[in-house]
């Protein structure tokens, strides 16, 4: 008996030795595929912004589409950038073709940062006719969440290695967000050490308002640039709880269809007379500095935290919406 354990001996040893290496190899391999989806995936989104012009504050060509959403509360339109979002606008365009959007809900509102809109119950809940497509994301140096951009909403789809970001059929409209002067001059600080950030976007931001830390983050495809009233009065509309931050009153698109900007011109609005002032007043209501978020934009950090409410980016799970602390 002994003897046989003794002449298994080396044969054990020698498996043993043979799995071990095997281990070996494939933890190697298993450590170089993170390693490489790691630095593949953290530059997927660079973009060179040395040329970056803001392009949604230029008067659009008479043939540009133009979406234009009738509510319960009054009528505003948007232009889109087909050039800059091509496969989203082809999507979005053939939703509200089809009549997709006539009679959804904005669903979340978020006070001085964004509304929610295009979803088919007022909760925001999907339901059996909601459009469950998803497109890539897609993202312009041309493009930013300035006040009154029209985006996707946008978030992350797959496993550990084949994550992407989609975009699907809710709509999310941006409002405005105000830095304290300390927050202006820190990050004025840092992106002076920035190479790559055009100033022109940076005075867009100062000049029309908006929401920096959506940079890159979210499909943006038009820009509304008319009814800016009645647009103002969803973003500042009252919500029934600050968990849900849904509406208190029901808040509807009637109607949804698309024209050209040549039948619903507004020159005024792309006269440069905006002034982040002007442009949301509900975006200097209720602070919190107990925030413990940054601004970003394109890599440039605030170090403190915002003066009032600004969305967590979370990684979205299904019928989920940016979570913003106020």
């Amino acid at each position: 008996m002994s003897k046989n354990k003794q002449d298994l001996g080396p044969y054990r040893r020698k498996q043993f030795q043979t799995y071990f290496q095997f281990s070996l190899i494939a933890i190697c391999f298993v450590i170089i595929f993170v390693l490489f989806y790691a630095c593949t995936g953290s530059s997927k989104n660079d973009i060179d912004y040395t040329d970056a012009k803001v392009i949604q504050m230029d008067e659009p060509a008479d043939d540009s589409p133009v979406v234009v959403f009738e509510t319960n509360k009054g009528t505003f339109k948007a232009v889109l950038f087909p050039d800059e979002a091509p496969n989203y606008c082809k999507f979005f365009t053939g939703l509200v073709e089809k009549g997709y959007y006539d009679g959804t809900y904005v669903s979340m509102v978020q006070d001085g940062v964004y509304f929610i809109g295009g979803t088919k119950q007022a909760d925001g809940q999907t339901t059996s006719d909601t459009d469950t497509t998803t497109i890539e994301a897609e993202y312009s140096k041309n493009l930013w969440p300035l006040k009154g951009a029209l985006c996707a909403y946008t978030q992350e789809q797959g496993h550990l290695f084949s994550k992407k970001k989609v975009s699907n059929s809710y709509l999310l409209f941006v409002d405005n967000y105000d830095l304290t002067e300390e927050e202006q001059a820190e990050l004025d600080s840092k992106l002076a050490d920035s190479n790559n950030i055009p100033e022109d976007i940076t005075d867009a931001f100062e000049k029309y308002g908006g929401v920096l830390n959506f940079s890159q983050q979210y499909t943006v495809f038009g820009q509304v640039y008319d009814g800016l009233d009645i647009y103002d009065e969803i973003c500042g509309a009252d919500v029934a709880d600050s968990e849900t931050l849904k509406p208190r009153e029901d808040i509807q698109f009637t109607k949804v269809y698309m024209s050209t900007y040549g039948e619903n011109k507004n020159s005024n609005a792309f006269a440069g007379s905006a002034d982040s002032s002007e442009v949301s007043e509900s975006a200097v209501d209720s602070a919190d500095t107990s925030s413990d978020l940054s601004l970003r934009l394109h890599g440039v950090r605030l170090s403190r935290p915002p003066a009032k409410a600004v969305c967590l980016h979370i990684p979205a799970q299904e019928n989920s919406f940016p979570r913003c602390k106020t």
